[in-house]
Order: C-alpha cells, then structure tokens, then sequence
C-alpha cells in the first residue's frame, strides 16, 4: 500500500529575491550560444541540431535577485512512501524530485542536496543541484526549474494515490504534467505534454537525474556510440566517440574526466531505454523508459579545480555529482516540431539495481551492458504494466501561477483539456492582463517601480492599443512588439512612454535595442545614462549599466557612477567585480586585487562564464615582465580554489 502526505519540507536555504524585471533584449547569452559540429557528425545526426531555439526569454522575468545567506526554509512537499520506496517531490521548486530513498536498503538512490542554493545556471538564472529536474520546452533547463507548480492527489484505478503536478509554460504555450506513483519497489513517473494550439510548436524533455560521483561510479547504457559535447566559453562543440575507451581513458567512469563533458548515448531502436549510475559494489540507480523517451546522456563538472568548486558552490554536503539524463531526442542541441492540437506522453521508471560487481566493473563493457539487462526484466515489466488513469481527483493542494487561467481566458476555453487552471490562481502578476481582457482600464503604476510581469502575443497588443495613452501602456507595447519581433514598433513604443513620463525602465530598453540590436554603443550608452540617473536603487539595472559602459570601455565613468551607488548596492559581489574591471583597465590594479581575493563571493556567476578568472590574470599580469603569457601569470600566481569556476581547463 503507498500513501502520499502533503507536509512541509524542512532545509537550510537561501532566499530566491524578487524578480528582476528587465526584459531580455538579446542580455542571455545561454540561449543564443553558437554551436559547432565535427565532419563526423552525420548529416542525419545534425539534421536539427540548432533548430527551434528561442531570441528571448519573454514573457519571463528572471529569478537573479538571491543571495548565499542560508536560513530555514520550510518548502512545501509531497512524499509517496510504501514499504520499498520513499519518493519525496517538491512542487514549490518545479516539482523537483528531491530524493528517493531505497528503504529495504537503507541507501540514497539520488544525490539529495541537504540545501537549496540558488546559482546562475538556468535560463532564468536561478537553478540548485540534486534530485531529478523535469525540463520542458526549451534547450536548457525548465523556465519553472524554481516555480511553483499545481499539485493535487487523484486516485487511481488500483485505488492508490498518484501525485500529479502540472503547469502552463509560456514561450511554448503548452501544458504539462508530472504524474508520480509507487509500484513494488519502482517509482513510475507519466509525462504528458499538451500543445492544445492549432499551431505547430517547438519541443523539448529532458529529465535530468542527480547521483552520487565516487571514484567507482560507472553509467551503463545499452550501446558503444555516442556524441561527446564541450562547452567552452559560450560555444558548444559536437562531436562522435566510441564507448567506453575516448582518448585513452574508459569515460564510463566519470571520474576519468578532467574537464566537465556532455556524453549523449545512441541508443538503438530496438533496445530498451535505460540508463544506470552504479558504484563500487555494482548498487545504484536505473532509470528506464518506454520508447518515446529515446535520448540518454551522462553530464559530468570534472575532475579539474573549478568542476569541483561548482559542486561544493551549489551544495554543502562536500562531494560530487554526476546527472544521468533522458529525453525526448538524442541531444540538448535541437528541438522536433509538435503538432498543434496534440499530446506527447511517455512513462519513466526509477529505482534501485544490483548487480555483479565484477562484471560491472569488469574490462569488457559489453558484459556489464548485458549483466544489467538480464536484471532488468521485472522492471520492466512493472513499466509495461503501468496505468495511471484516475477514478477520482482530490482538491489542488498546492497553486501554481495564474498565467493558465488567464490563457484560457484569452482563448476563450480552456488551455488544457484535463488540467485545471482555476481563477484562484490569479495574483498580483497577472492581475493587470486580467483586468485588460475584462475590458477595464489599465492601471498606471509608479514609473520608479519595478515593473511586474509580461505577457506574449497579439492579443495583447490589441488590447494595450485601445486604452488611453500613459506611459504604462507604451512601456508593455514595447515589450510585446519586441516578442514579436517587431523591434522597430518596440523601439518607437519605448520612446512614445518616456515621452509620456520619464521612466528608468523604458530608457534601458531604448539602450539595449540600440547596443544589442543595431551596434550602437554610442546610443546605448546615452539612453542608459538616462535610465541611471533616475533610477540607482535597483540591482539589476546597475548591473546592466555597468556591463554596458564596460563592454564600451568608458571605464571612468563607470568609476564615477560607482561612487554615487547605495551602500548596499556597492557592496554586490558583481558590481563589485565589475568595478574591479575597471580600476584594472585604468591602472588601479593594486585596488582591484584588494578585491579579488580568495574570500570574494559572486552570487550569480554564471555556468561556464570565466569573468573572475580573466580578470586574476589580468590583474597579475601588471605584475609580471611584458609579453608574460595567461600560463605564465598563473604558474606564478595561481588561482585560489575560491575563485575557480573554470570547467574545462
């Protein structure tokens, strides 16, 4: 018998902050990273790789406001518990499965974070490590990675509990579900997309699974093929590697890699879909699918200085990860089209293996392949006989966002033909779209205010069109022109609103349309002097300033603009980065290096970004004879481990 309880989860952990509300205008580098394919790749192969990625992260905002000061959180959480199995889910974080528990064991079978730390690594920066992340829509990770989702319990037709938890994403204009249950001793997990648009979509899964990295650890996928993906410094690079030997190394072992490397399995048509992370005594995890779900992949940070401080950066439990992944094509790279007016659904299994040490761990990797298979067999069976239809729904426990009602409002029926979206799950977000689709008069807000959400589409730009003119409604035209790529009406609608009122908001777009856009530095750099000088209380604006008069090299004004910020604001570890980039530019490298030190904290650097880094070079290159090479700087003065964040090198 499962039950599944609905309780609060208790961690250490920091807050996410507010919203930052600066739409992406060309700002995230993540999605447009260009992408480079070996002559060994198939035409076939890369048929869609690149295909379907998005220009902007709108209508999102983006979760970049946290911090690393750790209190007690108490998260809201769902457990289904039987006598094998403990599966804890947190629909608060994206309905993160945080831990599975083998009970008969008494072993972890995931790599559960005993924190939740916020770090830049998702599409809307925020992102924490552990568990398994449901990833939907677009290449990267869930837009809802940090979100709440709906979650409800329904009866199943065995009359046990499945916990099902759902929400509506935006860019994709698609829904999806997360539907969990406990069979013997394996957790079943059903997927269904829903694309209930008369246009086609672009598409995207992938469930990312955090284990344990040991010396020992081997992943296990039944094939010898597979692409191996670098990421370095914005570009990714696809190329084909037999398994298990790359480069004289055997790269099942992920602890033979010194750099961070993507490994996306070619898994044959005819083989079961599984893939397993096993340790030392051949005991682990096995995640196995149906064959809908045909891509696997092994992530591994590396063995190198900064892949080991990512880990301990995102964590406290002081050792590594690895995440096995699976998903709907065969890499990270590419999207497929989904037909308008569709479902995708698939079911995935997760739970504990053993099997033969000797053989798993032997020199013929082909005899561990098919000592996992001959264990496999009552797995899947369990994964066959899967059935998740539903008797009876109990009520939502837990609220998602309000952007699904308010799309079944603009529709005109309901977004979903089996999700509820209820009115009650309208908020603050996105009560001025509720009030415009109800034929009210668009509230004007405080132009020194951050500003709320976005929404995406014509619709919209219909109803903004029709209300009286205020600034406000210039400012939100802008904003959906430019998702709909019109980026010549965004530019004269963020003009018409500071003409109406002088607001921060609009002048920074003014800014980024002109730089990111058109090359116009020079423009760029005179609307965003506009912008601070109204507005120099705001993180995220600062910031954007800053990186805009840096990458213009106006250093000495951004030293000037430095000295008149809040208190709080000079203290951010960015801003403080960045003014560190520009005392070293104008010769005050000494400074800089009172405040790169190893005790320096940057909350959201990024995954793969190498600021901190260039910049200890930069600055201890003044200290060394001219002509001195990055090489050379560092064998003289090397990097602390507190500032390495390098990945592949």
């Amino acid at each position: 018998m499962t039950n599944l309880t609905f309780t609060k989860i208790h961690m250490s952990g920091a807050d996410l902050g507010i919203l930052n509300c600066l739409p992406d205008i060309k700002n995230d580098s993540y999605i447009r990273s260009p992408i480079a394919v070996s002559d060994r790749v198939s035409q076939e192969e890369k048929a869609l790789i690149g295909k379907g990625m998005i220009p902007t992260l709108l209508p999102y905002t983006l979760q970049s406001e946290y911090n690393r000061a750790r209190r007690d959180l108490a998260l809201d959480g769902a457990i289904l518990e039987n006598e094998y199995l403990r599966a804890t889910f947190i629909p608060q974080l994206g309905g993160r499965l945080w831990s599975l528990y083998d009970k008969k064991a008494g072993r972890e079978l995931l790599y559960a974070n005993n924190v939740f730390q916020p770090c830049n690594l998702a599409l809307r920066n925020a992102w924490f490590s552990g568990g398994v992340e449901w990833n939907v829509g677009i290449k990267g990770h869930n837009p809802l990675t940090a979100s709440p989702l709906f979650a409800r319990e329904m009866t199943g037709k065995d009359g046990e509990p499945i916990l099902r938890m759902y929400e509506f994403e935006r860019i994709r204009e698609i829904t999806y579900a997360v539907e969990a249950k406990l069979v013997e001793d394996l957790l079943l997990v059903h997927i269904t997309i829903e694309n209930s648009k008369a246009e086609d979509t672009w598409m995207y899964w992938w469930s990312n699974i955090a284990v344990d990295e040991t010396p020992g650890t081997r992943v296990i996928v039944p094939t010898t093929k597979s692409f191996v993906c670098a990421y370095d410094e914005g570009r990714y690079f696809l190329d084909n590697t037999d398994l298990p030997i790359m480069g004289g190394k055997d790269v099942t072992y992920s602890a033979s890699l010194e750099r961070s490397r993507d490994f996306f399995y070619k898994l044959p048509d005819t083989e079961t879909k599984w893939v397993t992370a096993l340790k030392e005594d051949g005991y682990g995890l096995i995640q196995l699918s149906d064959d809908v779900l045909k891509g696997r992949k092994l992530f591994a940070w590396g063995q190198g200085q900064g892949g080991k401080h990512w880990n301990n950066w995102l964590s406290d439990l002081g050792r590594g990860y690895i995440e096995i992944q699976a998903g709907l094509l065969r890499t990270q790279l590419e999207h497929f089209l989904m037909k308008g007016e569709s479902t995708i659904s698939w079911t995935e299994g997760y739970g504990a293996l053993e099997a033969h040490p000797a053989t798993i761990h032997g020199s013929d990797y082909t005899k561990a392949i098919e000592e996992v298979k001959s264990r496999i067999g009552r797995k899947k069976a369990l994964l066959e006989g899967a059935d998740f239809s539903a008797v009876s729904e109990g009520p939502l426990v837990y609220m998602g966002s309000g952007w699904g009602a308010i799309e079944s409002k603009k529709r005109g029926k309901p977004v979903s033909a089996f999700l509820e979206f209820p009115p009650e799950s309208l908020n603050g977000e996105t009560e001025d779209w509720d009030t415009l689709l109800a034929g009210g008069v668009l509230p004007v807000p405080d132009p020194m205010e951050p500003i709320k959400s976005y929404a995406k589409g014509q619709v919209w730009i219909d109803l903004l069109e029709a209300q009286p003119d205020s600034w406000y409604k210039f400012y939100q035209l802008g904003v959906c022109r430019y998702m709909a790529g019109d980026v010549a009406g965004a530019e004269a609608s963020f003009a018409a609103s500071v003409k109406e009122t002088d607001n921060p908001w609009s002048w920074r777009n003014l800014s980024q349309i002109r730089r990111n856009e058109y090359g116009d530095l020079e423009g760029g750099v005179e609307a965003f002097d506009r912008a601070i000088a109204l507005k120099k209380d705001y993180r995220p604006l600062v910031v954007n300033y800053a990186e805009t008069l840096v990458g213009a090299g106006l250093h000495e004004k951004w030293l000037s603009c430095f000295a008149t910020l809040p208190d709080a604001i000079r203290e951010d570890g960015r801003v403080k980065m960045l003014y560190a980039m520009s005392l070293e530019a104008t010769g005050g490298y000494r400074e800089a290096l009172e405040i790169i030190t190893k005790d320096f904290r940057m909350p959201d650097i990024k995954e793969g970004e190498f600021s901190v880094s260039h910049l200890w070079i930069a600055i201890h290159k003044h200290m060394m004879e001219p002509g001195a090479t990055d090489k050379e700087v560092l064998a003289r003065y090397p990097l602390p481990y507190e500032l390495d964040y390098r990945m592949h090198e």
